[in-house]
């Protein structure tokens, strides 16, 4: 179950809301804002953000509220962090983050204050699973698999559950069984704990799905950890009531336009961080704009990107290594335009869950006016890597070829197809999120939240609850407001 928020309540200025339809009209925001960016440095600030993402928009907004003056240094050319706005079927969808549930309340919060609405992802009919073999349509949540694999299942995802409930969040490390568990792969747990090829084969497309990553790449700490702080794994694998629950009319990526309209010109773009200096005094942070000075930093980009920042002095060895060894998921984005959503006729709530496809999962995230039809789906962890550096032609191909595979011929018909290859993006370098090997967490989990002088870490890593999502990148700039607060 969701943590309370027991934080003092923040009452920041808001700006008129753009409205749910102005999505597409927002995308030019982005660019005004690059031509007021050109003055350079002014006069010394309380804090300078690194990071314009979710986390560092909301770090900004909340120490602005308590009156310290902020700026906000991005080193893209747009906000968002690992959202990112397109558009398909003249509607603006998200290329990131997308998706909220009924436990993520801060960032339902957020909405309902900047004005945007929610509806419930699509989900009438028969979902489609195809594990080790067995296919089969089926409804609710849990897979169907083969007879004899469904108690296997439950009594794996029970376990992993009862497991992640005994987890001290933030502080996994410091679990009586931390040590056991983070000694171990998620492959080598699933290969010692479930008794089927079936559920394997099917915590492994879960594990891809939910981590952008390979089971044998990660600790079984870390997905206890990451399951822990959304309330227990079922949430993190759910639609209805889980973290697929529902999305945003006009998209998610908004919420962060909306929250930068408000800094205004407190926000630097093309402001990559090459270094930060801190001294008794303060904190320099030098970009290619030239260089702020500050009482204190806040920095917001995942541990691998945080790790290219040279730092004077040097980072601590705690902090350096546990850097080194918290890559990014490798992820592919993929939305899909059809003159009709046909596998509602056939029906179908278009998510598809297979252990035969490169593609996938995916989802029905048709426009709700009737324009047409869409799906959104993912290559993930192994596939993601396969395919990141081959051509967009080549990409195209495979994910038609294995939607037709469940949905028949006019699945190979599209009208329109966008994507977005998180892996090459210069400025994030992967998604959803950053996770630990074997032996990380228990050897250098402190080191992930706790200051190193004036420099402060926020970002979706370091949150406690539903870290990983928009939800936890909004927790952990809330959490970075009060803690820099109280030093001021």
């Amino acid at each position: 179950m969701d943590k309370p928020n027991n934080d003092p309540e923040f009452r920041p200025s808001r700006r008129a809301a753009l409205g749910i339809g102005a999505g597409a009209a927002a995308l030019g925001l982005t660019a005004c804002l690059t031509d007021q960016q050109d003055a350079g440095p002014t006069s010394p600030v309380d804090v300078i953000v690194v990071g314009a993402g979710f986390a560092g928009l909301t770090a900004a907004r909340r120490l602005r509220a308590a009156g310290k003056s902020v700026v906000v240094l991005e080193a893209d050319g747009r906000v968002g962090g690992r959202t990112k706005p397109g558009k398909i079927l003249g509607e603006v969808v998200d290329l990131g983050g997308q998706w909220v549930g009924p436990t993520q309340t801060h960032l339902l919060a957020l909405a309902k204050e900047m004005g945007v609405a929610t509806y419930e992802q699509y989900a009438t009919g028969l979902n489609v699973a195809d594990i080790a073999g067995h296919r089969e349509k089926y409804e609710g949540e849990t897979p169907a698999l083969q007879p004899e694999a469904m108690e296997d299942f439950i009594a794996t995802i029970t376990a992993i559950e009862t497991l992640a409930a005994d987890i001290p969040m933030p502080r996994s490390w410091e679990w009586k069984s931390a040590v056991e568990f983070d000694g171990q792969t998620i492959e080598t747990w699933i290969r010692a704990n479930a008794k089927t090829e079936t559920v394997r084969s099917t915590m492994r497309v879960l594990t891809r799905a939910l981590l952008s990553a390979e089971p044998s790449q990660v600790s079984m700490l870390c997905l206890l950890a990451y399951a822990a702080s959304a309330g227990g794994f079922s949430a993190l694998i759910s639609t209805r009531g889980g973290a697929q629950d529902s999305v945003f009319e006009g998209g998610a990526w908004q919420l962060a336009e909306k929250m930068s309209a408000e800094l205004g010109s407190a926000i630097h773009l093309d402001a990559q961080v090459l270094s930060i200096s801190q001294d008794d005094a303060g904190v320099t942070v030098k970009t290619a704009k030239g260089q702020w000075r500050g009482r204190h930093v806040v920095v917001t980009a995942p541990p691998p990107l945080a790790s290219r920042i040279d730092y004077t002095p040097p980072m601590p060895a705690m902090r350096d290594g546990l850097t080194q060894r918290m890559p990014m998921g490798c992820v592919i984005k993929v939305h899909i335009a059809y003159p009709t959503p046909f596998w509602r006729e056939q029906g179908l709530t278009g998510l598809v869950l297979s252990d035969r496809t490169e593609f996938g999962p995916w989802f029905d995230h048709s426009p709700r006016n009737g324009s047409g039809g869409a799906l959104v789906g993912f290559f993930d962890g192994g596939p993601a890597q396969r395919w990141a550096d081959r051509s967009p032609a080549d990409r195209r191909a495979q994910v038609l070829k294995d939607i037709a595979t469940y949905f028949g011929a006019a699945a190979l018909a599209p009208t329109d197809y966008l994507e977005e290859v998180w892996a090459r993006a210069s400025m994030q370098r992967g998604g959803y999120v950053a996770s630990a090997g074997p032996g990380v967490l228990t050897a250098f989990g402190p080191a992930l939240v706790e200051p190193v002088g004036r420099i402060h870490w926020a970002g979706t890593e370091t949150s406690e609850t539903w870290g990983g999502y928009i939800e936890g990148a909004i927790r952990s700039g809330e959490r970075v407001a009060l803690e820099v607060t109280a030093k001021l």
